[in-house]
C-alpha cells in the first residue's frame, strides 16, 4: 500500500530534478565561450521503487514508482577525439615550429635578390672580367676590391644572421622547457583535487575540462602520453619516462653542452632534473626547435662554410700564381683568420663569419701571368681572366662552380621550407576537423539549451501541479472527511 503522502514526495523529487536540471543548462549557457568547457548533461534515472523485493512479498501488482532523481551530471566528451587531438597536436607543433625557423632562414639568405651573396658574387666576378681587359687601370682594379669586400661583407652578414637564429632558438629551448614544467605542476595539483572528488562519489566535471585543457596545451609542446586511473587521475610521460604521477612532478631542466659541434656555441640539451639523462623528445614545438636548431640551422652554418672555404681556397690558388704591378707575387686574396694565414681554409676556421679582403691597395691585385726580367708584363690580365672564370668553371675540390654549389644550398632550403609549409597546412585541416568533431560533442549550442530550458520549465510547472493537486486532497482527507454529525 502507498503512503499518504508519496504523491508529495514524487512531486518533490521531480521539482528538484527539473531544478537541478535547470541549473545545468544555466551553467552551459554561462559557459557557452570558455576555452576548453565541455557541454554537461544532468542524467535523469527513475528512482528507487516501493517496495523492494522480499522473499514473502507477493510481486503480483508490481512495484510502485517513487519518482525522478539526478543520478549524475556527466560532461559530453568522445576520449577518442581528445587522443587523437593530442597525437596531432604533437605533429603540428613540429612542423610549425620547422615553418616558421626555415623562414627565417630564406629571409636571410634573401634570395633571389638585389641585396644577396649571388649577386654580389657576380658583380665580382664583373669587375675581375673588366681588369682583365684593362689590367694597369687602377680605377677598375679599386673596383675589383670594393665589391670584393662586399662580397666578404654579405657572406659575414648571412653568417651572423644565422648564428643569431640559432641562438634564438637555443634561447626558446628554456622558455619551453619553463612551459612545459609549469603545465606539469597545474596538472599535478588538479590530479590531487580531482582524486579528492572522484573518491567522495562525484563528478569534478569543470576540474577535468581544465585538465584536460592543459594536456592539450603540453601536447603541443612535446610528445606526450597520458593514462588515466580509476579515480580519473592521470599519468603524463615524456619518451616513456614520467613527467606526472598523480600528484608529483619530475621536472625537466636543461644543461649546456658544446660537444661534437662546429663552430661551437652553448648548446642547451634537455634532461630529467636530478638524473641528468636526456628527454627524448620527438615533437611538439620544442621537438622542432631541437631539431631546426641542431640540424637545420646548423646544416645550413656548416653548407656556408664549406662553400666560403671553397671560394676562399679557389680565389687565392690562382691569385697566388699571378703577379702585381708591383712585380711581387701574388698574395692570398680572402683570409678567414689572421692576415698570416696562408694555408688553405678549413671548416674550423667559421670561414663564413671571419671571411675579409686581404689586400689593400688595387696595384697588389696579382692580374698577370708573367714577368720579363723580374718585372710584371703591363697589359696581361691572364689571372684576372682565370678568377673570373670561376663564374663558369668548377672548383678543383668539388667539380662544379662555385654557384652551382651555392644554388644547391638555395635548393635544398627551398624544398624543405615547401615540404614544411604543405605538412603544416596538412596538419592545421586535420587538427581543425578534429576540433570540429570536439565541438560537436563538447560545443555548447545555445539553441540547443534554450530548448532544453524550455523543456525543464514545463516539466518544472508540471510538478508544481502534482504538489498542489496532491496538497488539495490531502486537505480534503485532512480537513473535510468525518465532517457529518458534527
Amino acid at each position: 500500500m502507498r503512503t499518504t503522502f508519496s504523491g508529495i514526495e514524487i512531486a518533490r523529487r521531480a521539482l528538484q530534478a527539473q531544478q537541478r536540471s535547470l541549473d545545468v543548462v544555466g551553467h552551459n549557457v554561462a559557459n557557452a565561450n570558455t576555452p576548453g568547457y565541455a557541454r554537461q548533461v544532468a542524467v535523469h534515472t527513475a528512482s528507487n521503487p516501493y517496495s523492494a523485493p522480499a522473499l514473502q512479498h507477493n510481486m503480483a501488482n508490481g512495484q510502485i514508482g517513487t519518482g525522478v532523481q539526478i543520478s549524475q551530471v556527466t560532461r559530453m566528451r568522445d576520449q577518442f577525439i581528445e587522443t587523437r587531438l593530442r597525437q596531432e597536436n604533437h605533429n603540428y607543433g613540429y612542423w610549425k615550429s620547422m615553418q616558421e625557423g626555415l623562414s627565417q632562414i630564406e629571409l636571410i639568405f634573401n634570395e633571389p635578390s638585389e641585396n644577396n651573396i649571388h649577386h654580389a658574387l657576380d658583380m665580382y666576378w664583373d669587375s675581375l672580367q673588366q681588369v682583365s681587359k684593362d689590367p694597369e687601370n687602377e680605377s677598375i682594379r679599386t673596383v675589383v676590391l670594393q665589391r670584393a669586400s662586399v662580397v666578404a661583407e654579405t657572406i659575414r652578414h648571412s653568417r651572423s644572421q644565422l648564428g643569431r637564429l640559432r641562438d634564438n632558438m637555443n634561447g626558446l629551448v628554456n622558455v619551453k622547457v619553463d612551459e612545459i614544467n609549469s603545465l606539469a605542476e597545474r596538472i599535478a595539483q588538479l590530479n590531487e583535487q580531482i582524486g579528492k572528488v572522484s573518491s567522495s562519489g562525484n563528478n569534478p566535471n569543470d576540474l577535468l575540462d581544465k585538465r584536460d585543457e592543459l594536456l592539450q596545451r603540453l601536447s603541443e609542446i612535446t610528445n606526450i602520453e597520458v593514462m588515466e586511473d580509476s579515480t580519473n587521475m592521470v599519468m603524463v610521460s615524456i619518451g616513456g619516462a614520467t613527467l606526472v604521477q598523480r600528484n608529483q612532478t619530475t621536472p625537466l631542466t636543461v644543461k649546456v653542452s658544446n660537444e661534437g659541434i662546429i663552430p661551437q656555441y652553448e648548446r642547451q640539451e634537455v634532461v630529467w632534473s636530478g638524473m641528468g639523462t636526456p628527454v627524448e623528445i620527438t615533437a611538439g614545438e620544442l621537438g622542432g626547435i631541437l631539431l631546426f636548431r641542431d640540424q637545420e640551422v646548423q646544416g645550413f652554418i656548416e653548407q656556408l662554410n664549406d662553400w666560403t672555404a671553397d671560394l676562399i681556397n679557389a680565389v687565392n690558388h690562382i691569385h697566388q700564381q699571378g703577379y702585381s704591378l708591383n712585380d711581387l707575387p701574388g698574395t692570398v686574396f680572402f683570409v678567414a683568420e689572421q692576415p698570416e694565414d696562408q694555408g688553405a681554409i678549413d671548416l674550423d676556421d667559421d670561414p663564413s663569419l671571419t671571411i675579409r679582403l686581404n689586400i689593400a691597395s688595387p696595384r697588389d691585385i696579382a692580374a698577370s701571368a708573367h714577368q720579363i726580367a723580374g718585372e710584371t708584363v703591363i697589359g696581361n690580365g691572364e689571372i684576372a681572366l682565370e678568377l673570373a672564370s670561376l663564374r663558369y668553371n668548377p672548383t678543383r675540390d668539388r667539380g662544379i662552380t662555385l654557384a652551382d654549389q651555392f644554388n644547391s644550398i638555395i635548393s635544398s632550403l627551398g624544398v624543405k621550407s615547401q615540404e614544411a609549409q604543405i605538412m603544416l597546412d596538412n596538419e592545421d585541416v586535420l587538427v581543425n576537423h578534429l576540433k570540429n568533431l570536439r565541438e560537436s560533442v563538447s560545443g555548447v549550442s545555445l539553441d540547443e539549451e534554450m530548448a532544453d530550458m524550455i523543456r525543464f520549465q514545463h516539466s518544472y510547472s508540471a510538478a508544481a501541479r502534482i504538489m498542489t493537486v496532491m496538497d488539495e486532497a490531502l486537505d480534503t482527507i485532512i480537513n473535510r472527511l468525518g465532517m457529518v454529525g458534527r
